[in-house]
């Protein structure tokens, strides 16, 4: 409301200024040329109405802008008749047009205030510098004036330029010269261009008033020509489909947008279920569907955010000024627009987004890198199926940090950096201690002893998992070898991730790290999610089979968060599971994780397996778990995981855990 009130009283200014200007000339307003040559003022003033009568409609970055083809006739009138007679003209014109297209009242006065005040500063510049128009002659002007006659319209170009630039840049509440940066070229190639045929105008006019009208025809094909070149322009920085700003011109807005503000937030969308639509209904409703999208995510805009479609059904959003709580408002606000069902045709389809978000300056000082890290954390955003989330860099496994942690890993992984501790799991029933989990470390030169969480997930990302998972294999088998040789018969577990259980030379790793630690198969036990399971179900069902022929052991770790199906489980050659320890960690009495862990071991007991609970922290829960009928424990309550010299002891008896009734003995 504010910025169109400053609009109107600007306009308003405008017009008074005009006004006072035009009285202030009144002696230079001679109106005598009008009547003495009435054909040549007839054809230019026609020329003036024609003008502005068939604008042409560029689009801008926010909306249609518009160009006249009015000028080049208005500054010949200037050259030949003077000031009043090109008033006249171009104001009566200007009038006509705004009354036809509806214009209000306050516009078309300043309209024509803007051309009144445009054409008094190409009169005064080049009174100032010596060009009388001569009425009445055939030659307005001298060849050798022709350089003043081109400062004049340069001056009309440039006041005019800039007083409708301050009326616009107000209305859209825009810093000026930002403003007036963004779109100078775009000024100088129209507006200027057109300006500067004025001469031409007049050089005709003077060999012969006959060859006016044929200006007609370079007029038209000047029209045709900028309508042309304007629907070009848009459609190179536009998207087709949506009507929005593609990655083009988005990168152009926020470098512009980041210009000028000391904060803003980078908002990187993207569809969960657009493949879905696309796939089961076709790219026609897939292309209405982002149709849609676009709709709803311009009406959560400020005027002064930047959007764009940069391709598939990602859509970007940078909004100058805002911090993290702006940028987490606006992600929900689109997300929560999102979730509201959209109608494409005669079907309903939803169409929830995950959003990520970027902070400027914290995160990145250029588009390019904001984009990058708010794509990080719409990723994660994903994964966490939440609707958006801030970048974070523990996330980024292309931050510097990570790339330099990368390096390395590459490095530490055929090195002894790459250490393994052990993690006691005590048999409920007989208090022995029947295996032990191998859980990986890196001793990192730098940072120290580094847990699985710092670099897991970059070894995931590199495939670097396989060789680390074959390490760990191996290191962990030639310590159970050890242990044999001292009379401490446990079996190993070892964690396998999705990657290496569908690496078709899997089996083969297994079996050589088996023949060289000479480990009986009966002594390895392999730990998988149900979500490596169900990657690949076939795959991972026949690399199973393989692994259960040769006696090694197969274990479901984190039993409960995933989505395998009881049937599935069933099939498989699965010899224990590991119910996960956010359920253990919440159980009490009557509470629904007892319920959970109830019937987690009643089922692995009917499907014969056996059940062992995981994250057990509190001494108190085992006899709980015992009355369940719960197998095995495993958890800090039982022993830490222990480096391999330390765990020799502990298993060796130096280091006793003492339950309520009798310590642990050791497997024989």
């Amino acid at each position: 409301m504010r910025a169109r009130l400053k609009t109107r009283h600007y306009c308003e200014a405008v017009f008074v200024l005009a006004c006072v200007a035009a009285a202030a000339l009144s002696g230079q307003l001679n109106l005598g040329y009008i009547g003495a040559h009435g054909y040549t003022f007839a054809v230019l003033a026609a020329g003036v109405m024609m003008g502005e009568m068939l604008p042409v409609k560029i689009p801008r970055r926010d909306s249609d802008g518009e160009i006249v083809l009015s000028t080049s006739f208005s500054m010949a009138l200037l050259l030949a008749g003077g000031l009043g007679p090109a008033i006249v003209a171009q104001g009566a014109a200007s009038l006509v047009q705004d009354t036809v297209a509806r214009k209000p009242f306050w516009r078309a006065r300043f309209n024509l205030g803007q051309y009144t005040l445009a054409m008094v500063a190409a009169f005064l510049v080049m009174r100032v510098l010596g060009v009388h128009t001569d009425l009445g002659s055939t030659h307005p002007f001298a060849s050798s004036q022709l350089p003043v006659v081109l400062l004049g319209a340069a001056a009309f170009l440039l006041v005019n330029a800039c007083i409708v630039s301050v009326a616009v840049a107000l209305h859209e509440e825009e810093p000026i010269l930002r403003y007036l940066r963004n779109d100078f070229f775009f000024i100088v190639v129209t507006a200027g261009v057109l300006l500067f045929l004025a001469p031409i105008v007049i050089a005709a006019m003077a060999y012969s008033p006959l060859l006016l009208p044929l200006f007609l025809a370079p007029m038209f094909a000047i029209y045709n020509t900028v309508w042309r070149g304007a629907r070009s322009d848009h459609a190179a920085r536009h998207d087709s489909l949506t009507g929005l700003p593609n990655r083009l011109a988005f990168q152009d807005g926020v470098t512009a947008a980041i210009d000028d503000c000391e904060r803003g937030v980078m908002l990187l969308m993207d569809l969960d279920r657009f493949k879905e639509v696309n796939d089961t209904l076709g790219h026609h409703y897939g292309d209405l569907l982002l149709q849609r999208v676009a709709e709803r995510v311009r009406e959560d805009m400020h005027e002064d955010d930047e959007v764009a479609r940069l391709g598939g059904d990602e859509f970007a959003i940078f909004s100058p000024g805002g911090d993290g709580q702006a940028g987490l408002t606006l992600a929900r606000r689109i997300a929560e627009s999102l979730r509201t069902p959209i109608e494409i045709g005669d079907i309903v389809v939803d169409a929830p987004a995950s959003v990520g978000i970027a902070l400027f300056p914290e995160d990145g000082t250029d588009v390019s890198t904001l984009l990058q890290k708010a794509d990080v954390a719409m990723y994660r955003a994903k994964e966490t199926h939440v609707d958006s989330t801030l970048y974070e860099e523990r996330y980024d496994h292309h931050s510097p940090a990570k790339l330099a942690l990368t390096a390395d890993l590459r490095t530490a992984v055929d090195s002894d950096a790459i250490v393994v501790h052990y993690q006691p799991m005590l048999d409920l029933a007989t208090s022995q201690v029947m295996s032990v989990e191998a859980l990986v470390r890196w001793q990192h030169p730098d940072l120290g002893l580094l847990l699985p969480g710092s670099f897991l997930d970059i070894a995931e990302q590199t495939s670097l998992i396989k060789p680390l998972t074959q390490r760990v294999l191996e290191t962990s088998l030639l310590q159970t070898a050890e242990w044999s040789r001292s009379g401490i018969d446990v079996a190993v577990a070892v964690n396998i991730s999705t990657r290496v259980l569908n690496d078709p030379r899997f089996v083969q790793g297994v079996t050589q790290a088996l023949d060289d630690a000479d480990v009986p198969p009966a002594r390895l036990k392999l730990e998988v999610t149900e979500s490596t399971l169900m990657a690949d179900p076939a795959f991972a069902h026949s690399v199973l089979e393989e692994l259960a022929e040769l006696g090694v052991t197969i274990s479901i770790d984190d039993f409960g968060t995933g989505y395998s199906s009881l049937a599935y489980l069933a099939d498989l050659p699965v010899d224990e599971v590991k119910i996960d320890q956010s359920f253990v960690r919440r159980m009490a009495a009557g509470s629904r994780e007892t319920i959970i862990v109830a019937s987690t071991v009643d089922l692995a007991h009917h499907l014969g397996m056996r059940a062992v609970a995981e994250g057990v922290e509190d001494p108190g829960l085992r006899p709980q778990l015992q009355a369940l009928g719960c197998d095995a424990a495993q958890g800090f309550a039982i022993s830490r995981p222990l480096p391999d010299f330390e765990a020799t002891r502990w298993l060796a008896g130096a280091q006793q855990f003492t339950t309520a009734d009798r310590p642990v003995r050791l497997a024989a």
